[in-house]
């Protein structure tokens, strides 16, 4: 199976969740292909998990003027900054769809690979430790799940899924570098001697990970019509405030 890459490009908070779905709409109804594609955010973004609540954000006097989008995938929120940002999409016929920690995995271990090259040890957090019944913090990369990448106790990694028949989309960020917004998140730059530039990052990523799940790269020509449908679901979903604070 061949897995289309689209290019790094930097967008708004909305436009990139439109994006993302609509790649999962574009495989649900062609499962012959995957896609890949990494990307940042233009403006320093706070995107919610589907189910968390929009007074959670409020509560915290440093979200209160912050971009805001809610995403389609669960987890807790992120601060999108200065991080490398991911989205992969297979139909669901793929290997690696089910159990939904093979996906996981198999990411992870790919960017893990990756970072172990730059001198960074990161590793599954469910290796490292148990599991915790601690309430989950507000800030996904304040928390900790089994599956996600940690070095020297600093979360650097986590993903999460949006399923659908017939696709299943896997979005997640690489921490790049400490923020002023989130001072208490470490980055890889932060962890070693590394640059923090998201389009050197995506260089080395993006073919590792499709071959990580068994499929050849090759360059993606999306659709005419994509465009469309990226702009009917900014339009309708992620802009709209009814879908944003609707928790």
């Amino acid at each position: 199976m061949l897995c289309r890459l689209i290019p790094y490009r930097v967008a708004e908070g909305p436009t990139n969740m439109a994006i993302d779905e609509a790649l999962l709409d574009l495989v649900a109804g062609d499962p012959t292909t995957a896609w890949l594609r990494t990307y940042g955010w233009s403006t320093p973004t706070l995107s919610l998990g589907y189910f968390q609540r929009w007074a959670d954000a409020l509560a915290e006097p440093r979200w209160r003027s912050a971009a805001t989008v809610r995403r389609a995938t669960g987890g807790g929120a992120i601060w999108h900054e200065h991080e490398l940002t991911y989205a992969i999409v297979i139909p669901s016929r793929h290997p690696l769809s089910r159990p939904n920690t093979a996906l996981y995995r198999a990411v992870h271990a790919a960017i893990a690979s990756i970072l172990a090259g730059r001198g960074v040890d990161a590793r599954r957090h469910g290796d490292l430790a148990s599991a915790s019944d601690a309430p989950h913090p507000f800030l996904c990369f304040a928390d900790r799940d089994g599956e996600d990448l940690v070095a020297d106790g600093s979360k650097l990694v986590g993903s999460a899924q949006r399923r659908r028949s017939g696709a299943i989309l896997q979005h997640g960020s690489l921490l790049l570098r400490r923020s002023k917004t989130t001072p208490e998140l470490a980055g890889v730059a932060d962890l070693a001697d590394e640059a923090a530039d998201p389009r050197a990052w995506s260089d080395l990523v993006a073919e590792p990970l499709c071959r990580a799940l068994g499929m050849e790269p090759a360059l993606g020509v999306l659709p005419d019509d994509f465009p469309d449908r990226v702009d009917r679901l900014e339009r309708t979903v992620y802009r709209d405030p009814k879908w944003n604070a609707r928790r």
